[in-house]
C-alpha cells in the first residue's frame, strides 16, 4: 500500500508575502502537510510589477534576477523534488512553470499550479496594457498556455474563473480546482469597532492597487452624491488609475475624500476596525464579475459592514441585505444609496456578524485546509505517468 501524500514542496520565484501564497502554505500546514519552501526572491519589492518596467534597465535587472534565481532553484530542486509527494508553483508563476515544471515532471512528481490569474486576463483583457493582437500580447498568451499545459492541476479562485479558463483552454476541463481566496484569520480578527466622535461622519474605507476592476471612479462619484459632513472616505493605495482618481477628486471638488498612498499590510486590520463601512470592488470589467478579492474576504473576517458589486462570484459568499450590501457594478448612485443606508448601526452590526459567519465556512484557514486536502488527494490519485516520458496536459 502506498503512503498517503504528506510532503509538499512549494517551489519558485513566487511572491512570498502575497496573501494567496501565504494562505495556501498556511492551509497546507493546517491540513497536516509537511511544507518545504524552495524560493528565490524576485518579485517581493515590486509593488506594481508593471509600472517599474517602462525602460530597459529594470528589464535587465529583472532578467538577471530571474537567471540567478532559476539557476539556484534548479540545482536545489534536483536535490529535493524526489522527497516530495507533490510540488506547488505559486503566484506569480507562469515563468516558473515553463522553466521548472518540466524538471519536476521528469522526476515523476505531480505539479499543482496556483496562478490566481492568467497574465492575459490581467495585462491584456482587464488592464488593457497590452493589445491582444500585438507581439507582446501573443507572447503573453503563449506563456499562459505553456504554463497551464504543464500542470497536473490548476487552482483557481472562483468557479467563474475556472469556466473562463476552460473556455479558452478546453484541455484543462479535468484539471481545474476552485479554492476561495480567503483571508488570514490569524491577522484579520474581529475587533470592537472604534467609536465615532458623536455626530461625526460615517467612515468609509477602500484599499487596493487602483486597478480597473476596483472601479475607484465609481467610489468617487458616489462620494460626490453624499453629504461631506455626514460621510467621509479614506482611499488607501496607488496604481494604474491612481493619478486619474486624484484628478477626478479635484474636478468633483470632493472635500470628504482622503488619499493615502500605502500602508504596511499588517496595519490593514487596524484601518478596517476604525472604519464603519468597507468597500469591495465596483468595476464593470469581465474580470470584476469573476472574482471575490482579498479585501472582501479580509473585511468578512473582521465582521465589517461591506458594500461591493453584485456579481455571480460574490453571490456565492455574500447575500444582499443579509451579509453585505450588493450594488450594480459601475453605479455610483446605487453605491451612494447603500452607504447612506449603512448610517444605521444595527444594520452594520447585523451584516458584519453574518459576513463573519460566512467567512468561517468558506474563507478561513481551516476551510481552505479542508479543500486543499481534497485537491491533493485527487491529484495524487491520478494514474501515474510512464517512467520514460511525460505528456503536458
Amino acid at each position: 500500500m502506498s503512503r498517503q501524500p504528506r510532503d509538499v514542496l512549494y517551489l519558485g520565484t513566487y511572491e512570498r508575502d502575497y496573501p494567496r501564497n501565504v494562505l495556501v502554505i498556511a492551509a497546507l500546514r493546517r491540513a497536516g502537510f509537511d511544507v518545504r519552501e524552495i524560493h528565490a526572491p524576485v518579485w517581493e519589492r515590486r509593488r506594481d510589477k508593471v509600472a517599474g518596467l517602462r525602460s530597459i534597465v529594470p528589464w535587465l535587472r529583472l532578467g538577471a534576477a530571474l537567471a540567478v534565481g532559476y539557476a539556484t532553484l534548479g540545482a536545489r530542486a534536483l536535490l529535493t523534488v524526489r522527497s516530495a509527494d507533490v510540488v506547488f508553483v505559486g503566484y506569480p508563476g507562469q515563468l516558473d512553470m515553463v522553466i521548472l515544471a518540466p524538471l519536476v515532471r521528469l522526476l515523476h512528481r505531480p505539479v499543482i499550479f496556483n496562478p490566481l490569474v492568467t497574465l492575459t486576463d490581467t495585462l491584456v483583457e482587464d488592464r488593457q496594457l497590452v493589445a491582444s493582437g500585438s507581439l507582446p500580447g501573443r507572447a503573453i498568451a503563449a506563456l499562459d498556455r505553456a504554463a497551464l499545459s504543464l500542470a497536473d492541476a490548476v487552482i483557481v479562485d472562483t468557479p467563474e474563473n475556472g469556466r473562463y479558463l476552460v473556455e479558452r483552454y478546453p484541455s484543462l476541463s479535468d484539471s481545474i480546482y476552485p479554492l476561495d481566496v480567503g483571508a488570514d484569520d490569524r491577522l484579520f480578527v474581529p475587533e470592537s469597532p472604534c467609536e465615532r466622535t458623536p455626530g461625526g461622519p460615517l467612515r468609509v474605507l477602500f484599499y487596493g492597487k487602483f486597478i480597473p476592476l476596483h472601479g475607484v471612479e465609481t467610489i468617487l462619484r458616489a462620494a460626490a452624491r453624499l453629504d461631506p459632513d455626514r460621510v467621509s472616505f479614506t482611499l488607501i493605495g496607488s496604481g494604474q488609475t491612481g493619478h486619474a482618481a486624484r484628478l477626478l477628486a479635484r474636478v468633483l471638488g470632493l472635500t470628504n475624500v482622503e488619499f493615502v498612498d500605502w500602508v504596511p499590510f499588517h496595519d490593514l486590520p487596524g484601518h478596517i476596525s476604525r472604519a464603519d463601512v468597507v468597500l469591495g470592488i465596483f468595476g464593470d470589467t469581465a474580470k470584476a464579475a469573476r472574482v471575490v478579492p482579498n479585501k472582501v474576504f479580509q473585511a468578512m473576517a473582521m465582521a465589517a459592514a461591506i458594500v461591493t458589486a453584485d456579481t455571480p462570484a460574490v453571490r456565492r459568499v455574500l447575500q444582499h441585505g443579509q451579509s453585505a450590501m450588493l450594488v450594480p457594478a459601475g453605479d455610483p448612485e446605487a453605491l451612494a444609496d447603500a452607504i447612506q443606508r449603512l448610517t444605521d448601526p444595527d444594520l452594520r452590526r447585523a451584516l458584519g456578524l453574518a459576513a463573519r459567519a460566512g467567512f468561517n465556512e468558506v474563507g478561513s484557514i481551516d476551510a481552505l485546509a479542508g479543500h486543499l486536502g481534497k485537491i491533493i488527494d485527487a491529484v495524487t490519485s491520478m494514474p501515474a505517468q510512464p517512467e520514460h516520458a511525460w505528456t503536458p496536459r
